[in-house]
C-alpha cells in the first residue's frame, strides 16, 4: 500500500484515539475548559487525563475508545467486508461496551435485544436516535477508503444493528466522510460537497437539518476570527440536542474543516471549550477525520507519543484493506478486458449482460404456463414436453422479468454507485404495479414502504415465496467477478421484501451470476461458487427437512445432476429426492435451476426446456437456469427463433437497458474502483 495512504490511515486511527482522550476532559477535568473570553480557547493546551476517580454505582460517561475498538475488531476478526450479523456478534457480548455507564444504555439495550435473539437487521429499529455508534465508523471509512458511497451504505447497515434510521444515517455519513478524506485526490470542499450530496440523495431529513448549520458555520469561519470564536463559543459549538445525546456529530465537525483541518490543536479546542455534552463523541470522529486528511504527523509529537502505543493494535486493519484492494485490482482488469470491443463496437461484457437479461426473460415466459404442475402432469398435458415459448405475450408480462428490470433500472439510475434497499424501494414507490404481484410478500411490502417504513427491513415479515431469487441477477451483474460483494449486497437488497430462505437463495444466485460473467467461468466454476455461497449453518425453518443446511441441499441437487446428460431424464430423481413442501420454496427452485443449468451444460435452450418441464415453480426455475446460461455464454447462444418472438419494442428495451448497464453502471463502478487503486 502507498506510504502516504498508510500514514493517512494511521492518522485516522491515532486521531480517533486522541479525540477520545481529549474529548473526555469535560467530565474529568472541567476546570481546564473554563475561560472568560472565547479567544482564550486557543491559548490553553489540552492534555489527556489517563487516571481519574469514578464514583461507584454512578458512572455517567466513559471514554469512547471501546466503540472505536469494536468497529476495528470486526474487520480484523472477519478479514472482509463486515455485515450486520457479524457486527452484532462483536458488540453482543462485548465486555467493554457492557460497562455500567449510563450514557451507553442505548448500546446496553441493543446487547440485551441481541442476546434475546432478535435479528440484527431490525434490532435497532425502534431505539432513540443517538450518535454513540458513530464512533465505531472509522473502521468502515477505512475499509471503504476513497469510496464514500459504499462507506455510507455499509455504515448504515452496520449501525442499524444499534440504531434507528436517523441514527444509522448519522453513522453512515460519518463513515462516508472518513472514506472521502482518505482519497488523496479530494480536497476539503469536495469532501464536504460529496457528503452533503450523499445525505441529500439518501436521507433528506438529515440533510436539511445539517446543511444550513454546516454552510452557516463555514461562512462564519471564513470571516473575522474573533467574531467567529465568539459566535462558535456561545452558539455554533453548542446544541441543546447534545444535552439529550441526540445529535449528528458532523454538524459540529464539517463547519470547522475548511479553516482548521490542518490545525488539530485549534480544532479540538473549538470542539471542547464551548459547552457541548457531546464533545466526547464528536472529538474522536473529528480526530479520525483530521488524521485521515493529513496523516498522523499532523498531530503534535507530544500527543503522538501517548496515542501511538494504543492505536498500534488497530493498524492490522490496513492489511484487510490491502487484501481487498488487490482483489479489486483483479476485478478491474477482468472487467476492462471484458469490455473491450470485439465486433461492431460490441464487447463480450455486453454480450454476457444482454444474454443474462434476455435468457432470463425467455425462460420465465416458457415455464409460466405449467407453473405448479408436477413433471408427470406436464407430460400428460403436453406429450413430449414443452420445447418452446407457448405464449409470446408472457415475454413482457411475467413478474420475474418485470421485477428484474426494475432492479436493473435502479442500478442504471445510480450510475455506477451501489444500490441499497432504499433505492430499490424508491423504484417500487414510483413504478411498481402493486396489483400485479403476490399480495403475501411483494404486495404487503409495497404497502409498508408506501406508509413510510424503511425499505431496509420491510421483508422481515414476508411469507417466503421465492420472490427475490427470481430477480436478483442485476446484483451479480454489478459485481462482475466479485461473488463476495454480490452475496452481501443481495442479502441487503433482498431483505427489502423477503426473509429466511428467500434471502439465502438470492445470495447464492447473485454470487453464481457474478462468477458466470467472469471471462474464464465454466459450468463447474459457477456451480462451485453457488455451493460456496450457500450457508453451511443449520436450516431454521418451520418444518423438518431431510437436509441439514442450504449448502447440503445445493450439493444434493448438483450430485444428482452429475449423473445425467438429458434434462428430461433427470426429472424423476430430482422430483423424488429434492422437493420440499411447496412448489415455490426458494431453496428448491434454486436447487432445481442449478441442476438444469448443470445438466444442460449452460445451453440456454436445454436449460429452459429442463426448467420448464420439471414443473413446480417452473417459470422461475426455467428463468434462473436459462439466465445463468445466458450470462455464461452470452446472447449469441440464444436461439434466434426465440429472440424473434419478442415484440420489437420489448426487445429494444432489453437491449437498451443492457447497453446502459454496461456503459453507465459497470463503467461507473470501474471508475470508482480505479480511484481506489490509487491507494496501492
Amino acid at each position: 500500500m502507498d506510504k502516504n495512504i498508510e500514514d493517512k490511515i494511521k492518522g485516522c486511527l491515532i486521531g480517533a484515539y486522541i479525540g477520545a482522550e481529549l474529548g473526555f476532559l469535560r467530565f474529568v477535568k472541567p476546570d481546564v475548559l473554563k475561560i472568560t473570553n472565547p479567544e482564550d480557547m486557543f491559548n490553553k493546551e489540552l492534555e489527556p487525563v489517563f487516571e481519574y476517580p469514578e464514583q461507584e454505582k454512578r458512572v455517567w460517561h466513559r471514554k469512547m475508545t471501546p466503540f472505536i475498538d469494536a468497529g476495528i475488531k470486526a474487520y480484523i476478526k472477519y478479514q472482509h467486508r463486515v455485515m450486520p450479523e457479524e457486527f452484532a456478534e462483536i458488540i453482543k457480548n462485548n465486555e467493554d461496551l457492557s460497562s455500567p455507564v449510563f450514557d451507553w444504555d442505548d448500546i446496553h439495550s441493543i446487547q440485551e435485544i441481541l442476546r434475546e435473539g432478535t435479528n440484527p437487521r431490525i434490532s435497532g429499529l425502534g431505539i432513540v436516535p443517538r450518535p454513540n455508534i458513530c464512533v465505531a465508523m472509522p473502521a468502515v471509512g477505512i475499509y471503504h477508503a476513497a469510496d464514500p458511497e459504499y462507506a455510507y451504505l455499509d455504515g448504515v447497515e452496520i449501525a442499524s444493528v444499534a440504531q434507528c434510521r436517523k441514527g444509522a444515517d448519522w453513522a453512515g455519513l460519518c463513515a462516508a466522510t472518513i472514506a472521502a478524506c482518505l482519497d488523496p485526490q479530494a480536497d476539503i470542499e469536495q469532501i464536504i460537497d460529496k457528503v452533503l450530496k450523499i445525505a441529500h440523495r439518501n436521507a433528506r431529513d438529515v440533510f436539511y437539518h445539517m446543511n444550513g448549520r454546516i454552510r452557516s458555520g463555514i461562512g462564519r469561519a471564513s470571516g473575522d476570527e474573533k467574531e467567529f470564536l465568539r459566535w462558535w463559543y456561545y452558539c455554533g459549538g453548542c446544541s441543546p440536542e447534545s444535552e439529550r445525546g441526540m445529535f449528528n456529530p458532523l454538524e459540529f465537525i464539517l463547519p470547522l474543516l475548511p479553516k482548521y483541518s490542518d490545525k488539530p490543536e485549534k480544532l479540538f479546542a473549538l470542539l471542547n471549550f464551548p459547552y457541548n455534552a457531546g464533545s466526547h463523541i464528536i472529538s474522536p470522529l473529528a480526530g479520525a477525520i483530521v488524521g485521515a486528511l493529513n496523516g498522523y504527523k499532523i498531530f503534535p509529537d507530544t500527543w503522538q507519543k501517548w496515542a501511538i502505543p494504543v492505536a498500534e493494535k488497530w493498524f492490522p486493519i490496513m492489511d484487510v484493506l490491502e487484501k481487498r484492494l488487490k482483489k479489486e485490482k483483479t476485478i478491474f482488469t477482468i472487467t476492462e478486458n471484458l469490455n473491450q470491443p470485439v465486433s461492431s463496437n460490441s464487447s463480450k461484457l455486453f454480450d454476457k449482460i444482454y444474454g443474462c437479461i434476455l435468457a432470463g426473460a425467455i425462460g420465465n415466459a416458457m415455464g409460466s404456463p405449467v407453473e405448479c404442475l408436477f413433471d408427470w402432469e406436464i407430460d400428460q398435458k403436453y406429450p413430449g414436453g414443452i420445447k418452446t415459448i407457448l405464449d409470446p405475450r408472457r415475454l413482457e408480462s411475467e413478474d420475474d422479468n418485470q421485477m428484474a428490470m426494475l432492479l436493473v433500472e435502479t442500478y442504471i439510475e445510480r450510475q455506477g454507485s451501489p444500490v441499497m434497499a432504499r433505492h430499490f424501494g424508491e423504484t417500487w414507490k414510483n413504478r411498481l404495479n402493486r396489483d400485479h404481484f403476490y399480495a403475501l410478500c411483494m404486495g404487503n411490502v409495497y404497502n409498508l414502504i408506501m406508509s413510510g417504513w424503511d425499505p431496509r427491513i420491510t421483508g422481515h415479515w414476508s411469507v417466503v415465496t421465492g420472490s427475490t431469487v427470481m430477480c436478483m441477477e442485476p446484483v451479480g451483474m454489478y459485481h462482475i467477478a466479485d461473488p463476495e460483494y454480490a452475496k452481501i449486497d443481495a442479502r441487503a437488497v433482498s431483505y427489502m421484501y423477503q426473509r429466511g430462505l428467500d434471502v439465502i437463495a438470492a445470495e447464492i444466485l447473485a454470487a453464481a451470476v457474478s462468477e458466470a460473467l467472469s471471462p474464464d467461468a465454466t459450468v463447474d466454476s459457477v456451480c462451485k461458487e453457488a455451493v460456496k455461497a450457500a450457508p453451511s449453518e443449520k436450516l431454521r425453518t418451520f418444518d423438518r427437512r431431510d437436509v441439514k443446511s442450504s449448502r447440503q441441499y445445493i450439493e444434493k441437487c448438483l450430485n444428482i445432476a452429475s449423473k445425467y446428460d438429458d434434462v428430461i431424464e433427470a426429472r424423476k430423481e430430482l422430483r423424488e429426492k429434492c422437493l420440499f413442501y411447496h412448489p415455490i420454496d426458494p431453496l428448491e427452485l434454486l436447487g432445481l435451476a442449478l441442476a438444469m443449468f448443470y445438466i444442460a451444460k449452460a445451453d440456454v435452450k436445454q436449460a429452459a426446456i429442463g426448467g420448464t418441464n420439471i414443473g413446480r415453480d417452473s417459470d422461475t426455475i426455467s428463468g434462473r437456469a436459462a439466465m445463468l446460461s445466458g450470462a455464461l455464454k452470452g446472447a449469441g447462444s440464444i436461439p434466434e427463433e426465440w429472440i424473434g418472438l419478442f415484440k420489437p419494442e420489448v426487445l429494444e428495451k432489453i437491449k437498451k437497458n443492457s447497453e446502459l448497464f454496461v456503459n453507465d453502471v459497470v463503467s461507473g463502478r470501474m471508475k470508482r474502483i480505479k480511484n481506489r487503486l490509487n491507494l496501492l
